[in-house]
C-alpha cells in the first residue's frame, strides 16, 4: 500500500474517516491524501451554505496541521465538482492504492440497499480497495 486517500465535502465530512485514515498512514508509514471536495459553481451559495464551508476548511486545515505535527506524510488538495466524480478522477489519476470511505450516519443498517448501491458504483469506477468506515454513535 503506498497511497491514501480520504475526501471531505459539505455531505461527506468524513472526520472518523480522516482520523482512521491518519492511525493508519502513521503505523504503516504511507503517503495520506486529503481531498476536499468544494460543490460546483453553478449556483449561488446561500449564508449557512458559505458558513458550512467555511468552517469544515477550517476543522480540516486544523486536522492537517496536527497530523503534520505527528509526523504524518500529508498532501491536501481542494477541488471544485461532484463529490463521486472527483474522488474518482482523485484515484484513478494518482495512483491511489485504499480509499477511506465514511458512511453516513443511519447508513450502515443491514440490507441498506442505497449505501450498497453507492458503494457499488465507486467500486466498478476505480482500482483501489476501499475501506469503510461507520461514524460513532452519538447518544442522545
Amino acid at each position: 500500500m503506498k497511497k491514501i486517500l480520504v475526501a471531505v465535502d459539505g455531505k461527506h465530512a468524513a472526520w472518523e474517516a480522516f482520523y482512521h485514515a491518519c492511525s493508519l498512514a502513521k503505523r504503516i508509514d504511507v503517503q495520506l491524501n486529503v481531498l476536499l471536495v468544494n460543490p460546483p459553481g453553478g449556483r449561488p451559495l446561500s449564508r449557512a451554505e458559505i458558513e458550512m464551508k467555511e468552517e469544515i476548511r477550517k476543522k480540516i486545515e486544523l486536522l492537517i496541521e496536527a497530523a503534520k505535527a505527528d509526523g504524518i506524510k500529508l498532501n491536501y488538495y481542494v477541488t471544485e465538482g461532484i463529490y463521486d466524480d472527483e474522488v474518482i478522477g482523485f484515484i484513478n489519476n494518482n495512483k491511489i492504492t485504499l480509499l477511506v470511505y465514511e458512511t453516513l450516519e443511519g447508513e450502515t443498517r443491514p440490507g441498506n440497499k442505497e449505501l450498497a448501491s453507492s458503494l457499488r458504483t465507486l467500486r466498478h469506477r476505480i482500482s483501489c480497495t476501499i475501506e469503510v468506515v461507520a461514524p460513532k454513535k452519538t447518544q442522545i
